[in-house]
């Protein structure tokens, strides 16, 4: 009998990212070699026990990413434990400091994937209508359906369709990437213009409660037997709430994009390879939710001054009373409001003509990049 038991890929790339994390603070080699033990065991246990690992794309190395992070997790924590309580001199306070920053930094993100797992079920019970047919109505006043047509490209299941998944499902890796660089800066004794953690999980949790807001599943999910070669025509978009079960309401904003764009946002102190892979991670991303279809091109464009609140608002290196970290605070803030008002209540008016909603969206998305781009000159001409 076929095992039916998944290793979920995302809390994979989010343990992988724990083991990123470890690996940055440059462990010892028996530490290294307690890791790659403790993993492999694991590893042949879960194979035994469950008989497998899954069947999705890539399973076989993204699961490994799951078993490397909870083995860094449990050698730091038996680091901690075995360090004497009291020293004549200060190294083991020093280094259960180290073990313990380094443990709370890699245990932070798979907790957080964890709570979300739990509370994305309660949002499909708290909310069983959905906005789907709102935002799909904005994307057809574009004059075509962006997450249909990319949808397209990826309908026969080939390894292009394999390769999208996996940059979809990487997005907690890359954070802590991101991360794990902040925190090696900071260890340097080279001060970081943003607080990285703060500025991810405050985007997490306010994003998280504004699905409930307004609830979105994505066209693969609302529209399942016409995605993505049947889009419906403008004209027969009922334009009212509708009823889809046991789908995630995780879609407006995007935190796909948001977390992408804080990730090239963040990287400006890389070097200029780390500064391309950024970049490069930031387009596929928004390749991946469109052609996937978990997102509309309309809530990846609230994703845009969604994201600007945080940055501003966590770029501490500039004080709060300077309208370069002012002024995209609040026209991130009144962007994303103004944008769940009219997706709400004032879409006729995107209907009218193309020009309408073209002109919004760019007017939104290049006012926002100005704005950044201000307040992260503005921040590095402080901590130089």
């Amino acid at each position: 009998m076929p095992s039916t038991f998944e290793l979920n890929p995302t809390f994979s790339f989010t343990l992988l990212g724990t083991f990123v994390i470890h690996m940055w603070t440059r462990p010892s080699r028996p530490a290294w070699l307690a890791v790659l033990i403790v993993a492999v065991a694991l590893r042949s246990a879960c194979i035994r026990l469950m008989g497998g690992l899954g069947t999705y794309y890539g399973v076989w190395w993204i699961s490994w990413g799951a078993f490397l992070g909870l083995a860094s997790l449990m050698v730091l924590a038996t680091q901690i434990a075995r360090l004497p309580a009291r020293s004549p001199d200060r190294l083991p306070d020093f280094e259960r400091k180290s073990y313990r920053q380094t443990f709370y930094a890699g245990a932070v993100f798979p907790l957080c994937s964890l709570l979300i797992g739990y509370t994305v079920p309660l949002t499909t019970w708290l909310r069983p209508r959905t906005y789907d047919a709102l935002l799909l109505a904005f994307d057809g006043s574009l004059g075509f359906q962006p997450s249909f047509v990319l949808g397209r490209l990826l309908s026969d299941g080939s390894n292009a369709w394999g390769l999208t998944t996996i940059v979809y499902y990487a997005l907690p890796l890359a954070v802590c990437v991101l991360y794990a660089s902040h925190l090696a800066s900071d260890r340097a004794g080279k001060p970081q213009p943003v607080p990285i953690l703060a500025l991810f999980l405050s985007l997490i949790l306010v994003g998280f409660a504004l699905y409930g807001s307004y609830p979105a599943v994505g066209p693969k999910h609302a529209f399942g037997e016409l995605y993505p070669w049947n889009p419906p025509l403008l004209a027969q978009i009922a334009l009212q709430p509708m009823t889809v079960p046991d789908a995630p309401r995780n879609c407006m904003p995007s935190l796909h994009l948001a977390g992408a764009l804080a990730i090239w946002w963040n990287s400006l102190l890389w070097p200029r390879w780390g500064r391309l892979l950024a970049g490069l991670f930031l387009w596929t991303t928004i390749f991946s939710t469109l052609a996937l279809g978990e997102h509309y091109l309309v809530d990846l464009v609230v994703a845009v001054p969604f994201t600007l609140i945080f940055q501003a608002a966590w770029t501490v290196a500039v004080p709060l009373t300077q309208p370069d970290r002012r002024v995209p605070l609040v026209v991130g803030a009144s962007l994303t409001f103004a944008w769940f008002v009219a997706l709400r209540y004032g879409l006729r008016l995107f209907l009218i003509s193309p020009a309408i909603s073209w002109s919004l969206i760019l007017l939104s998305v290049a006012w926002c990049l100005t704005l950044e781009k201000r307040l992260n000159t503005a921040a590095r001409a402080r901590i130089a």
